[in-house]
């Protein structure tokens, strides 16, 4: 109530909104006193030609004065029964999106600054009065983690400065590491909620300071159960999504000791422990994936489909066809959990090897599941039978699903008569599509206008009408 009563006094006063975000309020103070037929001013005790200014901003920012710790003096001021503090800065102030950009010595010198760590550190940033580039910010940013300098007080003078640059993901990122490196794990709490809120998770950029410290085993668990507290203190998406940021960062860079500890820390998820062994599907470690498939049996995890087909696809990526089909009967037997992924990862394997016979008998179990293959499974399959010249058998395989009464059938024959324009035989292309339209299948419209290109090419111009007649009359219906 006394800052609102000090302002209805005051006949200078203006505010210049930069964005809804923030406006800037200045207020004069002149030394004498007012004559008596100007306004009655209110002049604060013991202050003489000085700028008081008050800056609000976004949520993301701090409520306190920018100055409240590093203002060059305060005043207690007695309005009445209030006994309220003021900052003011002895220095006419001048607003940050005005100030001209730092140069890179005046870069140099703010860096100075925050090294040596002064309490006034705000007040001494805003009397070089210049601004910040984001590529100078983030120039600061990486400077002061390579020398483990805090960049605490920095981040807050940049928040009443720049509070939009400070809600940039990249900028809290780099806040939210040089906090990790300096073991400051309180002060990633409030940037990450304002962040949490908006649903944006700042990933490995934010917390890639857990590998940069290269510490031993037990100093790393140490650090990543803090880093997990604060996750589960802010809660929302640090909480569902922080747990496989730090699974998948270790399982990349080889610390699969450290992953697993993240695992068991969680609570031995399945979805986690597919986090960590689709990495070591993608390395092709066949063992640790088995071993980690045993340590989840043990603790009684339940695996679930996901978790069979990254097991099947390592074995078949590393030639144990045997042991992917051993896998592939133990999900059907004892835990019923074979989808059309689980197939499509076997056939797609055998169809490399050109084993068709093993590929059928899949088929068929498949076809006694009520499983029906996806298109992609099919045009692998079409495809390497052309690609090992069975010509005749790919033509059986596209009639055959055709008389199922496939939801590929459209597809498979439009990519037959593809296949077979791509080898050069444009007139078996065309009584592919004659064949598959006499079924009442349409045939895709891009393979239809390159075959009946192909054909007006080879003066076949009757063929293509009857191409064109057929294909319209069928599209009419």
């Amino acid at each position: 109530m006394a800052i609102r009563n000090l302002c209805s006094n005051i006949p200078r006063c203006f505010s210049i909104p930069r964005s809804l975000r923030f406006t800037f309020f200045f207020f004069h103070f002149s030394g004498t006193q007012p004559s008596s037929s100007s306004t009655p001013l209110f002049t604060p005790p013991h202050l003489s030609s000085s700028l008081l200014f008050s800056i609000g901003c976004s949520s993301l920012c701090s409520r306190k004065h920018p100055f409240a710790i590093s203002s060059s003096f305060r005043s207690d001021i007695d309005y009445g029964h209030m006994h309220t503090r003021k900052y003011f800065c002895s220095y006419t102030y001048i607003p940050y999106w005005v100030r001209p950009h730092a140069t890179s010595e005046q870069v140099s010198q703010i860096i100075a600054l925050i090294r040596e760590g002064v309490d006034d550190l705000g007040c001494k940033l805003n009397s070089i009065n210049v601004s910040l580039s984001d590529a100078s910010v983030v120039d600061i940013f990486q400077i002061l983690a390579n020398e483990r300098v805090s960049a605490l007080k920095f981040f807050d003078w940049l928040k009443g400065s720049d509070p939009d640059l400070c809600c940039d993901p990249d900028i809290a990122s780099l806040f939210v590491s040089n906090c990790g490196l300096l073991g400051n794990y309180e002060a990633m709490v409030p940037i990450l909620s304002e962040f949490s809120l908006k649903r944006v998770f700042l990933g490995i950029k934010a917390f890639g300071f857990l590998l940069d410290l290269g510490l031993d085993k037990a100093s790393s668990m140490e650090c990543v159960r803090k880093v997990m507290a604060v996750f589960n203190e802010v809660g929302g998406v640090y909480q569902s999504c922080g747990v496989q940021l730090l699974i998948e960062m270790f399982g990349l860079s080889g610390s699969f000791e450290i992953a697993e500890f993240v695992i068991r820390t969680a609570g031995r998820k399945v979805k986690h422990y597919n986090v960590l062994i689709r990495i070591m599907c993608k390395r092709g470690d066949c063992e640790r994936v088995a071993d980690l498939v045993k340590e989840m049996k043990r603790s009684g995890s339940d695996m679930n489909a996901s978790t069979y087909n990254m097991l099947l696809s390592c074995l078949c990526k590393n030639g144990k066809i045997d042991e992917a089909w051993q896998v592939l009967e133990a999900m059907e037997k004892n835990y019923g959990l074979t989808d059309v992924h689980s197939f499509d990862v076997l056939i797609n394997f055998l169809c490399k090897q050109c084993q068709f016979d093993l590929v059928l008998k899949l088929l068929d179990k498949m076809t006694l599941k009520g499983i029906e293959p996806s298109i992609l499974t099919h045009a692998v399959i079409i495809k390497s039978y052309f690609e090992s010249g069975k010509y005749e058998e790919a033509h059986e395989y596209v009639i055959d699903f055709a008389g199922r009464l496939s939801y590929s059938s459209n597809a498979n024959y439009s990519l037959l008569a593809t296949l077979h324009l791509k080898n050069g035989n444009v007139l078996l292309a065309c009584k592919v599509l004659f064949e598959m339209m006499d079924k009442g299948l349409k045939p895709n419209f891009s393979a239809y206008k390159k075959i009946r290109k192909h054909l007006e090419k080879k003066d076949e111009k009757d063929l293509s009408l009857e191409l064109s007649r057929k294909y319209f009359s069928l599209i009419e219906k």
